[in-house]
């Protein structure tokens, strides 16, 4: 347990930098995908140490959880995008009447 403990600790050390200044729903997904990747890197470590997985196919496990993980993060941005947006409508929408009755054509 200590090489997958070493992993994410590894892994989100490094990520922290990624993480600074994004939607607290981005830093979540990327903390899960972090430790998934760390399960997976040392499942392939045990693995390959056993003789269980050749090369070949730890090549192919860890090149699906970097798609899955690129998968996850981008649905996340578009949900920070979504939650953004959102925001702007609420915004706008609470002002709309104050801003038209102040213009001779509706804006909002």
């Amino acid at each position: 347990m200590a090489l997958l403990d070493d992993l994410k600790v590894g892994i989100l050390k490094a990520a922290s930098g990624a993480l600074s200044g994004k939607p607290q729903v981005v830093v979540n997904y990327l903390k899960v995908e972090g430790e998934k990747l760390a399960l997976t890197l040392s499942m392939i470590a045990d693995g390959v140490a056993n003789k269980t997985i050749t090369q070949e196919e730890a090549v192919i496990l860890l090149n699906q959880q970097k798609v899955a993980a690129t998968s996850v993060l981008t649905a996340s941005v578009g949900m920070s995008i979504v939650t953004a947006q959102k925001a702007v409508n609420d915004v706008l929408a609470a002002v709309r009447d104050i801003v038209n009755s102040k213009l001779p054509f509706p804006l909002l």
